[in-house]
């Protein structure tokens, strides 16, 4: 078979630029491509003269090439010291990253991110969701997945399952159900690396990462790997759990992450028999937590039955009874979410 500049091309879209953590076609870094019968000549724009950075391009490309049959091949960087490289730091093809996280567990930080996924997804947006609360994942069970599964792989990268319309990525595919994930620090960090880039987000309007609770590396590795362009905080009602959600608040200012807004979860229990709402975990604690953060008050999630049974069912609540109070809640909280964003791209 012979060789093509589109296969040339395809196979240099494997070349991952070291700092942007983009492939040098989609950054414009291809120039020219020449193909003859002795040899296979490349031409590479870059707007720095970093020799470090072309020996590790050069390597990478032979590599990759290796397994094309190409003959002789002669790579030439030219530098253009007029050239912009898009420096935004996010996978391929994803418009908005939103990082969903809270100061402690079991604040019901996976349902609120499994359900806002959900409503984005029922309104006609693309939408991701990785799961990086490595300790405790529990995205898939939501979405109905339970345990390891087979992920279609390639030799660099791994596709996402799809539920409902909504790519899916977790820890939880990779091991066995009550396998216990013992990983230190630089683990995490290469861990949710590979889930950021190797996998095939392809077009999304939006990213949901779901977060460990607390502070810790992950949150720490997310910010140095990828532009996160705000983050939302889950808490419940009782004061505890809002002492505990302002340090989160905290460390996305630390990071310089924006906090768009809080999110109160179980606000209220809703008796399935007559339907009045009890708050049986206090009141008041998402309000309190908006003003310490000085972020708005996104909405608030009663506690209902079908709420608790949706988690174990498999199918979100919010995709159950599209045109339920909790689904219009749901839809509620992205449409602030989105007015939030769209303050800070301004």
């Amino acid at each position: 078979m012979s060789v093509t500049q589109e296969n040339i091309k395809k196979e240099l879209s494997k070349v991952q630029h070291p700092d942007l953590k983009k492939d040098i076609v989609s950054l414009g870094m291809v120039a020219e491509i020449e193909i003859s019968a002795e040899k296979l000549n490349i031409k590479l724009k870059t707007p720095t003269e970093d020799r470090r950075l072309q020996i590790g391009l050069e390597a990478q490309i032979r590599q990759t090439l290796s397994k094309v049959g190409v003959g002789k091949i002669k790579i030439k960087f030219e530098h253009d010291p007029n050239m912009v490289i898009e420096d935004s730091r996010k996978p391929q093809g994803i418009k908005r990253v939103v990082a969903i996280g809270s100061g402690k567990g079991g604040v019901g930080k996976s349902s609120v991110t499994v359900n806002l996924a959900s409503a984005m997804a029922n309104k006609g947006l693309k939408v991701g969701v990785l799961d990086a609360d490595i300790y405790g994942p529990s995205v898939g069970k939501m979405f109905g997945v339970n345990g390891r599964v087979m992920l279609k792989t390639d030799e660099n990268s791994i596709w996402p399952l799809e539920k409902y319309g909504i790519k899916v990525i977790s820890f939880s595919f990779l091991i066995q159900e009550n396998q216990p994930v013992i990983w230190r620090g630089p683990m995490l960090g290469k861990a949710v690396e590979q889930f950021l880039y190797d996998v095939v987000w392809e077009e999304l309007d939006y990213l949901l990462i779901d977060l460990p609770p607390g502070t810790g590396d992950v949150q720490l590795s997310l910010a140095q790997l990828i532009d996160v362009d705000g983050g939302i905080i889950v808490t419940t009602p009782q004061e505890v759990a809002t002492f505990d959600a302002s340090r989160a608040g905290a460390m996305f200012a630390q990071l310089k992450i924006p906090v768009l807004g809080v999110v109160e979860n179980m606000s209220e229990f809703i008796c399935p028999h007559c339907g009045k709402g009890t708050p049986i975990f206090s009141s008041g604690g998402g309000n309190k937590l908006s003003d310490i953060l000085q972020a708005p008050l996104l909405g608030s999630i009663p506690l209902t039955v079908d709420m608790m049974r949706s988690g174990e069912s498999g199918q979100p609540l919010v995709m159950a009874d599209k045109d339920g109070k909790i689904a219009q809640a749901f839809s509620g909280i992205h449409s602030k979410m989105e007015e939030e964003i769209l303050k800070y791209l301004d």
